[in-house]
């Protein structure tokens, strides 16, 4: 185990288990300087569809090579699969209730406690938001940044370059098409734009000294599927492979539906749902994939360049899982569990060895940990749990569900089931026979304990919200 190679960090897993509190000086490991910076990277609608997560088909070699030396959370799911509720949470380290889980402002989401970066920026840090961290940057910007955020993705974010793409969709009754490939430099878009400006500032950062909290948020793979054409060459779209599940899963409530989000764009003369279709449009998804992953490249590399690297704790992650086609669906907004399953990647320094943890973690939980790693107190109101403890020994006994809510549902999911219930019915999948949530087998008899355990995990979720 990772303590065993860092004697120093042997000492901080013996305070978790004889009682030490969370949030102090106590709890850091020996190797990490006081008052770390943290770089903070999202990105718009991307489920683990990453090399380091056994995606063959995709190539993401600068967040492969950054996954060696990071801990990667192979179970880590977010509290509602829709971007603005999602970072809502994730920001605030509040769960979702019935009544929250459609909010998209953190202010009203869970008003009157401090985000994730006004905690950091009350403590000393400059704060900076790049691109897209809450669903609208306007959002809590004055207690949270300590620079006013860019604004120019919220125009951008469907820029179009190639002569007739709007008039393609215009002929379709539609505003924009759901991709273009333009031949032209990263930064003609906007994310290779966001990747410049969040480098410009961390060299203006490193000139000021004090500790930041830098937020980058890149907008692809988010529809529309616009990325420079190098980045759809990666790809050979005749050898991409499609989803073979593309039917309704057996016995589904009515509750379960896909997302109409990828209809509002127009297809460009190709035929909906068509195995055509599917090709390109997850040739878009990767191909959008890629041209994140190489930004991400541009700003690992500035981070070594600047020697910011050895006092930088950079938090990779996606705000919600994403359907490529499976079931004929498109996007997130339902409960399965490939709408819930996201990405999740942390590295610390002096631990920058490839750790993986199997063990099930929520999207709350990323705010008490970058408390603990920082050495800050955590606030009081947090609903997550520090994942220190899990990162330091991957084998440890944590959590045994994460919860999650959207609409008229709420699910559990344990290590072997995803369990949702809706106003109109139950729904369980056996993730462990049957990942791809195929058949819904809540009325099953050899199912039937199950169930119960699911149903009693589930109340567990704060049964008064």
């Amino acid at each position: 185990m990772l303590h065993n190679r860092i004697p120093p960090l042997f000492l901080v897993l013996l305070g978790h288990l004889i009682g030490i509190s969370t949030g102090t000086d106590q709890d850091r490991p020996a190797t990490l300087p006081e008052k770390p910076n943290i770089l903070f990277i999202a990105i718009d609608d991307l489920r683990p569809e990453l090399g380091c997560y056994g995606a063959e088909q995709v190539k993401t070699p600068h967040i492969d090579r950054f996954a060696n030396r990071a801990v990667v959370f192979n179970r880590a799911y977010c509290q509602v699969p829709v971007c603005g509720p999602s970072r809502a949470s994730l920001l605030t380290g509040v769960r979702p209730t019935r009544e929250t889980c459609t909010l998209w402002n953190a202010e009203e989401f869970a008003p009157n406690v401090p985000t994730l970066p006004q905690w950091f920026r009350e403590a000393g840090y400059h704060t900076i938001s790049n691109g897209k961290i809450f669903h609208d940057p306007r959002d809590s910007w004055r207690k949270s940044w300590s620079e006013p955020p860019s604004l120019d993705f919220l125009t951008e974010h469907d820029r179009f370059l190639m002569p007739g793409s709007v008039a393609d969709a215009q002929r379709e009754g539609k505003q924009y098409p759901f991709f273009e490939a333009a031949n032209v430099p990263d930064t003609s878009y906007v994310d290779g734009r966001i990747c410049e400006r969040t480098i410009e500032d961390l060299h203006r950062l490193k000139a000021m000294g004090k500790p930041f909290f830098l937020g980058c948020g890149f907008i692809r793979p988010h529809l529309p599927f616009n990325a420079p054409k190098k980045y759809w060459d990666l790809y050979d779209r005749s050898k991409i492979r499609i989803a073979t599940n593309r039917f309704r899963p057996v016995d589904a409530p009515e509750s379960l539906k896909g997302s109409t989000e990828i209809q509002m764009y127009a297809t460009r003369g190709r035929t909906y749902n068509s195995d055509h279709f599917h090709k390109l449009a997850r040739h878009g998804y990767y191909a959008s994939v890629s041209y994140v992953d190489a930004q991400i490249g541009r700003l690992l590399n500035a981070l070594e360049v600047l020697d910011l690297a050895r006092n930088t704790i950079v938090v990779i992650w996606g705000d919600h899982g994403w359907h490529l086609g499976e079931h004929d669906y498109w996007s997130k907004h339902n409960l399965m569990h490939q709408a819930l399953h996201a990405p999740l990647l942390l590295r610390v320094p002096g631990m920058e060895t490839s750790i993986r943890v199997n063990a099930i973690v929520e999207f709350i939980d990323i705010y008490p940990t970058l408390c603990t790693l920082a050495g800050l107190r955590q606030p009081s109101h947090l609903d997550g749990s520090s994942l220190l403890p899990v990162i330091l020994d991957p084998k440890t006994a944590w959590k045994q569900a994460a919860y999650a809510r959207y609409e008229n549902g709420h699910t559990v999911i344990s290590q072997r089931f995803a369990f949702t219930q809706y106003h109109d019915g139950l729904m369980l999948f056996d993730l462990q026979m049957d990942p791809q949530e195929n058949i819904n087998v809540v009325s099953l008899p050899e199912y039937r304990q199950a169930a119960v355990k699911m149903i009693q995990m589930l109340r567990k979720d704060a049964p008064s919200r």
